[in-house]
């Protein structure tokens, strides 16, 4: 069975797909821009998936779990300093479709938690 992370990743890789063919299709979006917004998002969502069950799983024998959640969240530093850089570099993105790209992640946390929602307030009704 899939965990909600793994759901939310996918959906938003669908999202992504989805939203870039309707970009390519329409022109609504600059799709570089677009692709570039969701995939930073992605990675980052990735990152911190990794450094969360890096710190939290259970230690091992060997060890290093330290070290390990030390590189992923390095490497999410790296993502943040490449992101910085792009601001400075200016590279040639446009703000709205790089926004939308961002906030497909949002929506699709938002999508996932839907039926939890649904089924926890029929849940409340019930007690009453």
């Amino acid at each position: 069975m899939d965990t909600t992370i793994e759901k939310i990743e996918r959906l938003n890789l669908a999202l992504l797909g989805v939203g870039t063919l309707a970009g390519w299709g329409t022109g609504w979006v600059h799709v570089p821009s677009f692709l570039l917004g969701g995939g930073i998002m992605q990675a980052n969502f990735w990152l911190l998936k990794k450094v969360v069950r890096t710190v939290l799983a259970h230690p091992r024998a060997g060890g290093g779990g330290k070290a390990r959640a030390a590189l992923w969240f390095s490497a999410k530093g790296v993502l943040f300093l490449v992101l910085l850089s792009a601001v400075f570099i200016r590279y040639p993105v446009q703000a709205e479709s790089f926004a939308c790209g961002v906030s497909l992640l949002l929506l699709a946390c938002m999508i996932v938690s839907l039926p939890g929602l649904r089924a926890g307030s029929r849940e409340a009704n019930a007690g009453e």
